[in-house]
């Protein structure tokens, strides 16, 4: 006997839900081809917004790295101008510094040679003891300077009761002219306070002149030449040069 399958004659479901699912079946299958769609879409554009996204960064990142570059080299250009700024500075300080040098060797150059009130009184003390001796006094008769130098000379050792023989302006210049304050004499004594107090004046350049025995033994007691004004850069060479004439000191005529 063969088996029968039992036919059940209430179906699964009802007409309307049957009408129901036939309705929504391919509009639900539809809407999913659509969301498939946009999520593909959505995809792509998130695909294509990450390579605008890196190839803005590697823009900015040029721009950054050029700006450094720049900044850098401005930065060179700004230290390399202020080193030769300061370079400049230094060589106009150098100059200036020259041309104050220069200024003062010309004003002391300009700058006549004479005692002050205070020099001529401690001149005249130191002196004091030396009273009644004798000294002569010589000059150029063309230097006007020296001349005046060696009237305040006579005046502060007139003060000192010395004994001033006046030949001031008496000297000719046809040889070469002796420079600076020269001193000499047989007293040793008088001829060394004479130096020491107008040496110890700035701008005197007083020089002893050491004469040889015999002609110490012929000499005056003391006398002072008044020669021309050195030049500032001379005056070192002007000690040591300005009276290696020995012989034409002591030939000098002696009233």
């Amino acid at each position: 006997m063969a088996l029968q399958t039992p036919i059940n004659p209430t179906p699964p479901a009802s007409q309307p839900l049957l009408q129901w699912a036939e309705y929504w079946y391919p509009i639900s299958w539809q809407c999913v081809l659509a969301a498939g769609v946009v999520t593909a879409l959505g995809a792509c554009v998130m695909v294509a917004f990450l390579v605008l996204q890196w190839r803005t960064a590697s823009i900015r990142e040029m721009q950054a790295a050029w700006l450094a570059t720049n900044l850098e080299a401005q930065t060179a250009q700004a230290r390399k101008d202020t080193a030769e700024a300061l370079e400049r500075a230094a060589d106009l300080d150098r100059e200036a510094a020259s041309l104050h040098r220069r200024n003062l060797s010309l004003a002391e150059l300009v700058q006549p040679r004479q005692l002050t009130g205070e020099q001529a009184h401690a001149f005249t003390q130191a002196l004091s003891p030396y009273s009644g001796r004798s000294v002569i006094l010589w000059s150029y008769g063309l230097d006007l300077e020296g001349g005046a130098l060696a009237e305040q000379i006579r005046e502060t050792l007139i003060g000192a009761h010395v004994v001033v023989v006046n030949n001031i302006g008496q000297l000719s210049s046809a040889e070469r002219p002796r420079v600076g304050v020269l001193i000499a004499g047989a007293d040793k004594h008088l001829v060394g306070a004479l130096h020491d107090n107008l040496h110890a004046i700035g701008g005197m350049d007083a020089a002893v002149v050491e004469l040889a025995s015999a002609e110490a033994a012929e000499a005056v007691p003391a006398e002072i030449f008044i020669g021309v004004k050195p030049p500032p850069q001379q005056k070192e060479v002007a000690e040591r040069a300005a009276f290696v004439d020995r012989a034409a000191v002591a030939a000098l005529p002696i009233p």
